[in-house]
C-alpha cells in the first residue's frame, strides 16, 4: 500500500476480531465469572474500571477531534476559502466543537473524586461526553465534507499518475493551489480523504458512534449518573415558595 495515497490508514488501520472456540478446555483457576450477569456488570460499574476504560477514550478523541479541525482549516487553506465569511463560520463553530471536547475532559478530571487511594475522574461528566460526542463526531466529518466539496472527488488515482509524464502535466495544471504546489495539494487532500471518505476513515465515524455502545446504553449511563434529586430539588424549592390559597386570601382581604 502506498503511504502518499493512504498516509494514515497505511500505517494506523487497525483490525477487529471476533474469536470463537468451538471445543475449549479452560482451567477453572482461569475463570473470573461464570453464568453470572450481575457480578460481569459489578466487575465495570461497581469498580473504577468503566470510568478508567472511557475516560482514556475521551482522551483519545480530543486528539482525534483537533487533528480534524487542523485538517479542516488545510483543507480551506487548499482549496482557497479560508476567507469565505461562511466558511469562516463553519471553521469558527468547529472550533468551538474541539474546545467543548477538551472542556468536557478538563471538567471530568476536575471534579473527579478519590476512591481509596485511586483519584477517578467525575463518572457522569464523562458519561455526558460520551453522549455528545456520538452525535459530534459524524457532524465533524460532514464538515470537513462539506469543506472539501468537489476536491476530494477530482484527485489523481495513484502515485502511478505522477510516472506517467503526459498525466502529470495535467496534474502540474489543475492541482494547483495559493499556498500549496501540486504536489503537496495532492499529498495533502489524498490525507484528508483517508480521514474521512475512505474505508479507514468510514470505520472510524462507524467507530466513534459505537464504541461505547448504542445511543440508548450511553444515555442509560448518563440518566443513571445524573443528580436528578438535586435537579428536581430546585424545582420543589421553587414550589414551596408560593400558594394559591395564599394570593387568594390577600385579594379577598
Amino acid at each position: 500500500m502506498s503511504i502518499f495515497d493512504n498516509p494514515i490508514s497505511s500505517r494506523f488501520d487497525e483490525n477487529d476480531a471476533l474469536i470463537y472456540f468451538e471445543d475449549v478446555k479452560v482451567p477453572w483457576e482461569r475463570v473470573f465469572v461464570f453464568r453470572d450477569a450481575d457480578m460481569c456488570r459489578a466487575q465495570f460499574h461497581d469498580t473504577p474500571g468503566h470510568s478508567y476504560q472511557n475516560y482514556q477514550s475521551q482522551i483519545r478523541l480530543s486528539v482525534k477531534i483537533r487533528f480534524l479541525a487542523g485538517l479542516a482549516h488545510r483543507l480551506t487553506e487548499a482549496i482557497g476559502t479560508t476567507n469565505i465569511p461562511s466558511v469562516r463560520e463553519q471553521l469558527g463553530y468547529l472550533a468551538a466543537q474541539t474546545s467543548m471536547v477538551n472542556a468536557m475532559l478538563a471538567g471530568m478530571e476536575a471534579e473527579g473524586s478519590m476512591r481509596g487511594e485511586w483519584y477517578v475522574p467525575n463518572k457522569h461528566f464523562m458519561y455526558s461526553a460520551q453522549v455528545l460526542t456520538q452525535d459530534l463526531y459524524p457532524r465533524v466529518v460532514n464538515t470537513l465534507r462539506d469543506l472539501s466539496g468537489g476536491a476530494l472527488i477530482m484527485l489523481p488515482s495513484s502515485i502511478h499518475d505522477f510516472a506517467d509524464p503526459h498525466i502529470k502535466k495535467i496534474i502540474d495544471v489543475t492541482q494547483r493551489a495559493a499556498k500549496m504546489g501540486p504536489e503537496e495539494k495532492v499529498k495533502f487532500l489524498k490525507a484528508a480523504w483517508d480521514a474521512i471518505g475512505s474505508e479507514f476513515g468510514s470505520r472510524h465515524t462507524q467507530y466513534e458512534m459505537f464504541y461505547a455502545g448504542a445511543r440508548f446504553v450511553t444515555s442509560g449511563h448518563s440518566y443513571r449518573t445524573f443528580d436528578w434529586q438535586g435537579a428536581t430539588g430546585m424545582i420543589d424549592g421553587l414550589m414551596d415558595t408560593y400558594q394559591l390559597a395564599d394570593e387568594l386570601g390577600r385579594k379577598v382581604n
